[in-house]
């Protein structure tokens, strides 16, 4: 946890140790720095300028280096201390000591950071514990317990006699006034070595304390000689447990953790000493009173968690990682905010960002990341796609059973089948249910595959009891209960087949027919909400949230697979009864989520049907009704005719399709009653598009059985129309009205269905007031209404304006875009001219411009949706017309323009040469004269919650994406590479148009270069002088067209050539820090590296190439992140190369990779077993030159699933090599393990099985003990 955005982050079991008295502070010199003490060599050389020994002295000879370069591999001060008392004499030399260190300032704040250690390191009675390798006094400055208790050496408090650690224990010695007989400070290395190791009582007292407390080092480096010496007598075996002792010390943390890891300390870093104590004050507060500290952070859980920032967030994570922070959350008054849920939830807070597109462009994409809103200060930040969707999230869940957690024993049994949970989780349970009324609680729950048995429980009291939540809230969590009760959601539905077995053993018995009925009761499927709801939860309230807001609801029955049953007269009637029984289930499931829209398959399968019929997963079960229902009929007509008059008149899933394809068999009912029946149907009956095909087919098919009054009343209630209509304007229902009823009459009429004078006439005028009316539209009635799934299609038909004058197209066809049209129908006439007859297009937009018109709607499909096989002379009519066009509509046309040259640029040149550069260039000024707007890249910025995320635009990604990239593009496409040979010249007509291209306003100057340094590889190959001259110096990296150029190149598909690299060595070289230092969309760093690196495998003799050191240098400057990929790519180089493993990978490793133990982190041992699971037959020679770089760590499950797995045919590794294998885990295995690892286990017994000689190994032996103890 962070107190501060800067400041270090804090392990949970420090904080929580020291908030119950059992954390010691070992404070050293850097904690009385602020204070004005000197540090060790300040000390130092103090006592030197005193005694001024002679320049070629030992003395000065050892200490003169610390004057320049505090390094460690300087004579150590100790010693140097030692040869001070040889020299001087010992009370000499520590009275000295006595009398700086006892020099007090008055000029600045004395011991503020001593009392806020005081403070931090206080047990529960408020008395502070701390030891301290200082000599000075400043732990006693302002005390107000006088008679706080001190210990000195030896006399140590005797920890295995139950004697506390309460007070200051001086580890080498207190400060004694200057006249003192005996200064007896721990100062020289004799002095240490005594305390350490010869003696040891230092070493023996902090083994003492260590076993009883946790202990935190401040005010050190890992140099410093008070914790060598410590360490070495503590962790010379390297059996002790890190968890157990702390250091903060300054530095980056990869750093840091290298430094500290073989001393066995577990690390802490911060940035700057001004974080350190800006922290340590705000721990101060937090110590003072830990319930107040808890409360105030509870306080904010009532904000909504994406305004706080992620330490914040933090803060209160760290507080419900604990039973009682869990009880004090679940209890606030009033409630935290709902959306905490994502913050605990790991798996929400690290779901990748997610965009939703209200337009094609880029700009109107509205993002939103979980990962900043609700992403922890430590959480992982490069989980892959891979382990995502694979669920292997390595971010801290605190919905799951943590390791602090109480594990109940009260129902750990094999009889009974109660169950419980631990207290913490139960609090948040509480907390949940009393939230029960947000939407955010509803759609986390629909995100689950399942609950808890005792959350779902408790939600199911709260709603049934509750009287305050809302409605639609206790509507939809019923459903939700519904879903998660129903174990076919949680496993794979085989139920058909079992059925299908159980009918082919038994029959049809009585057990089988309920065992039909349950296996045909439909299910409600829950999957995650489309678009941003995916990830972020909704804001709305129960009034105005959609269910679909919150999740996709879909009602299923059991799949059958396509294999349907087989079912006999004899039960036939109940087979028909159970199903129709459970369709009536699902109609009031259907209603209960909201269903608007639920297509179901036509009742007439094989009548006037084109194309594959689209409809909802659950409707599926109603073509299998239908033929049962046929079967009834033809057996047990009264019997099918008592079924369908008990059928819901207005239910509008299953039931009102079924009773017009009912109401078809005249076996079962009379005309008149049909009639009657078809009159009585209310507006939405009997207008609904899904029921379109059984309506118009059922009266056509009887429309000669009705009477002549019945015949007249269904014209005149379908002339009249819908009286209202869904989804249209007001104002546009009348037209639409009309149109629809014209539809339904016409095709009766064409159907052969007679009608009355009177109402022809009447149809005929309503048709002659429908513009471009034809009785496609009636025919196709029956198909397009009765199967559409909402797609928009286009109509490109030219039929309208196909023979009008030129001149009254594009008149036309604007008045057309102009009208409201009732279809899913989007029409382009136009469109479909320019590709039946272009010319006339072209000529319609000719007579426009001759007016100053040249609409955009109209020009960007000429050009775009212009033919390939144009004759001669239209294609040159058209290049004409390109020439011609002006400025103005050249500026607007600019995407469409220079997308069409970059695809047709070749093409028009070898048509006509002249014609096409005249065309080029004329585009090209254009663009130009439309200055920085116009050349503007169409790749928009990037929004998240609102804001523009600072990115830079100069790359390669947004001048693909600009007029002028384009353009240049368009050059490149006319000299393709596989013409030119070595030295042949780029043509000057292509040349020149590039250079004119660099000096392009705006952003297209940076366009072409990107565009350009992509191709420097083949440029330097075919052109090297004009490569060299236009190329090559942007590449100085204190160019200020370097980033674009760098970016571009980049972007190249494969390595620099030799002749490139040869140039560009020393800016390549010192790339990788450059980049760093952009804010480019992805990090090139990590391609650059990849680069360098083939250059050193496959060119190691190339002047060009990096030698050993410079790839050593380069590794060294990567973040930890790049340097972890750049491991990974190392294992694609090994797999995808003939022997690339002993070819390349393994030299690079050997003899380049850093040696420094700082690059030997959690993260890259992650990535280097990252690498040794794909290598293959190769793994115990890659291991050996890996096993350098590894190091122990909390292990990660997931890291070894190829190691106890098959894969591909392949066995497991360590069935394969169990003795590599076995090594591997004992190297990366820590002695002492914080959390249990499964895989491990699963490990040694497969390398037990493997290789039994094994077992009596030493490694195994530690590792099963490990295994067997947690």
């Amino acid at each position: 946890m962070r107190f501060h955005p800067e400041g270090p982050s804090i392990p949970d079991i420090l904080l929580e140790r020291c908030d119950t008295g059992r954390v010691v502070f070992l404070c050293g010199a850097g904690v009385s720095l602020p204070s004005g003490m000197p540090s060790f060599v300040e000390l130092t050389q103090h006592v030197i300028e005193y005694f001024d020994p002679p320049y070629d002295s030992e003395i000065m000879a050892a200490f003169r280096p610390w004057l320049h370069d505090q390094s460690s591999a300087n004579v150590p001060l100790d010693q140097i201390f030692n040869l001070l008392h040889l020299e001087y004499g010992k009370d000499e030399v520590n009275a000295l000591v006595s009398k700086r260190l006892g020099t007090a300032r008055t000029d600045i704040e004395v011991g503020r950071e001593h009392a806020l250690i005081k403070r931090i390191s206080s047990n529960q009675s408020g008395v502070p514990q701390i030891v301290t390798t200082n000599f000075d006094r400043l732990f006693e400055v302002n005390q107000a317990q006088d008679n706080l208790t001190r210990y000195v050496p030896p006399a140590f408090p005797n920890l295995n006699f139950g004697s506390t650690i309460e007070g200051i224990t001086y580890l080498h010695g207190r400060l004694v006034d200057e006249n003192a007989v005996n200064h007896p400070y721990v100062l020289s290395s004799a002095d240490f070595g005594r305390a350490y190791l010869s003696e040891g009582w230092a070493t023996n007292f902090i083994k003492l304390l260590l076993e009883r407390y946790i202990v935190v080092l401040v005010g050190y480096q890992a140099e410093d000689p008070p914790v060598k010496y410590l360490l070495q007598g503590l962790n010379h075996d390297g059996q002790y447990d890190r968890s157990r002792l702390y250091a903060f010390d300054r530095g980056l943390a990869e750093d840091i953790e290298a430094k500290w890891r073989d001393r066995g300390v577990t690390a802490i870093a911060y940035s700057d000493h001004p974080a350190l104590w800006k922290t340590l004050e705000a721990w101060a507060e937090r110590a003072d009173d830990p319930r107040r500290w808890r409360a105030s952070i509870i306080a904010k859980s009532q904000q909504d968690p994406k305004v706080l920032a992620p330490y914040e967030r933090g803060q209160l994570a760290h507080i419900l990682r604990t039973t009682q922070g869990a009880k004090l959350f679940s209890e606030a008054v009033p409630l935290p905010h709902p959306e905490w849920l994502c913050v605990m939830d790991a798996n929400i807070r690290s779901a990748k960002q997610k965009k939703r597109y209200y337009e094609l462009d880029d700009n109107d994409a509205e993002t939103f990341d979980p990962q900043e809103a609700y992403g922890l200060d430590d959480d992982l930040q490069d989980i892959s796609e891979d382990e995502y969707k694979r669920g292997v999230v390595s971010n801290d869940n605190l919905l799951e059973w943590r390791d602090e957690d109480d594990n109940p024993s009260d129902y750990h049994r094999l009889a009974g089948c109660l169950e419980t949970m631990p207290k913490r989780l139960s609090h948040l349970m509480a907390w949940f249910c009393k939230s029960l009324d947000s939407p955010v609680m509803a759609w986390w729950a629909i995100r689950k595959i399942s609950i808890h048995p005792l959350l779902l429980q408790n939600i199911e009291r709260n709603i049934e009891h509750s009287t305050s939540i809302h409605k639609r809230s206790r509507q939809l969590w019923s459903l939700i209960l519904e879903h998660h009760k129903d174990p076919r959601n949680r496993r794979y539905d085989v139920d058909w087949y079992d059925l299908k077995d159980r009918i082919t053993n038994q029959g049809w018995t009585t057990c089988v027919l309920r065992e039909f009925r349950r296996v045909m009761t439909p299910r409600l499927e829950m999957k995650l909400p489309y678009g941003l709801g995916e990830v972020r939860p909704p804001s709305s309230s129960w009034e105005e949230i959609q269910f679909s807001e919150l999740g996709q609801f879909e009602v299923v029955f059991t799949e059958r697979h396509d294999d349907d049953l087989d079912v006999p007269d004899n039960v036939l009637l109940q087979v028909f009864s159970a199903l129709e029984a459970q369709i009536i289930i699902a109609s009031g499931m259907l209603d209960d989520i909201d269903t608007y829209y639920f297509p179901s398959p036509s009742c007439y399968p094989e009548r006037a049907v084109e194309g594959e019929e689209h409809f909802a997963k659950g409707a599926e079960i109603l073509t299998w009704f239908v033929h049962l229902l046929d079967r009834v009929v033809m057996k047990w007509p009264e019997l099918a005719k008592a079924h369908v008059t008990t059928w819901p008149v207005k239910e509008p899933f299953f039931f009102r399709k079924l009773r017009l394809y009912a109401f078809s068999k005249t076996g079962v009912f009379e005309a008149d009653r049909v009639a009657e029946e078809l009159l009585s149907l209310d507006q939405s009956g009997f207008w609904d598009t899904n029921v379109t095909r059984e309506l118009l087919f059922l009266l056509t098919d009887r429309w000669e059985e009705f009477s002549q009054e019945n015949q007249n009343r269904i014209i005149e209630h379908i002339l009249t129309g819908p009286n209202h209509l869904l989804y249209f304007p007001e104002k546009n229902i009348p037209k639409q009205r009309e149109i629809l009823a014209a539809r339904y009459a016409r095709y009766l009429e064409l159907s052969g269905c007679k009608m009355s004078t009177i109402h022809r006439d009447q149809l005929t005028a309503m048709i002659k007031r429908i513009p471009d009316w034809n009785d496609g539209w009636a025919t196709s009635v029956v198909i397009n209404w009765g199967s559409r799934t909402g797609w928009v299609r286009t109509d490109e038909k030219p039929d309208i304006i196909l023979d009008l004058p030129a001149n009254e197209i594009i008149p036309k066809v604007k008045e057309i875009l102009k009208r409201e049209d009732d279809s899913f129908t989007s029409r382009q006439p136009f469109v479909g001219l320019i590709k039946e007859n272009p010319r006339k297009a072209l000529s319609a937009l000719a007579i426009a411009g001759r007016g100053g018109d040249y609409p955009k709607e109209f020009w960007s499909p000429m050009i775009s949706e212009l033919p390939k096989d144009l004759k001669p002379r239209v294609r040159r009519v058209f290049l004409n017309r390109i020439v011609r066009l002006p400025v103005t509509a050249l500026v607007e046309l600019r995407h469409t323009l220079s997308n069409w040259l970059e695809q047709n640029l070749a093409a028009t040149l070898e048509f006509d040469e002249d014609l096409g550069w005249a065309v080029y260039d004329h585009v090209i000024e254009g663009i130009l004269s439309g200055g920085a707007d116009a050349t503007r890249s169409g790749f928009g910025e990037v929004i998240r919650n609102g804001e523009v995320v600072i990115q830079s635009r100069r790359t390669f990604s947004h001048a693909i994406n600009g007029p002028v990239g384009k353009c240049t593009q368009a050059l490149f496409q006319v000299m393709p590479s596989e013409e030119k040979k070595a030295g042949s010249l780029i043509p000057y007509s292509i040349k020149s148009r590039i250079e004119r291209l660099f000096t392009a306003p705006g952003e297209g100057a940076d366009h072409t270069i990107a565009i350009t340094t992509r191709n420097l590889n083949w440029l330097m190959f075919v052109d090297p002088a004009w490569a060299k001259e236009w190329l090559i110096p942007i590449l100085d990296l204190k160019h200020p067209a370097a980033e674009p150029a760098w970016n571009g190149y980049l972007h190249c598909n494969d390595m620099p050539s030799i002749a490139v690299a040869e140039l560009i060595k020393p800016y390549f070289l010192n790339l990788i820090p450059w980049i760093e230092s952009l804010s480019w969309e992805k990090n090139y760093s990590v391609r650059a590296s990849q680069w360098l690196g083939l250059m050193r495998m496959f060119h190691p003799d190339e002047p060009s190439s990096p030698s050993r050191n410079e790839m050593r240098s380069i590794l060294r400057e990567l973040s930890d992140e790049a340097r972890n990929r750049f491991i990974s790519w190392l294992g694609l180089v090994g797999q995808k190369n003939e022997s690339g493993w002993v070819k390349y990978v393994i030299p690079l490793i050997r003899e380049d990779w850093p040696k420094e133990r700082q690059y030997r982190t959690t993260s890259s041992v992650k990535a280097w077993v990252g690498l040794l699971d794909d290598t293959g037959d190769k793994f115990p020679e890659v291991y050996d030159s890996v096993k350098t770089y590894l190091v122990p760590i909390e292990t990660i499950d997931h890291l070894f699933y190829r190691f106890t797995r098959e894969l591909g045919g392949k066995e497991a590794i360590a069935a394969i090599f169990p003795e590599t294998t076995l090594d591997l885990m004992d190297k990366i295995t820590p002695q002492i393990f914080t959390r249990t690892s499964g895989e491990l286990q699963k490990i040694l017994e497969l390398i037990g099985d493997t290789d039994t000689s094994l077992i009596k190994d030493s490694r195994y032996l530690r590792l099963i003990a490990l295994v067997e103890k947690n």
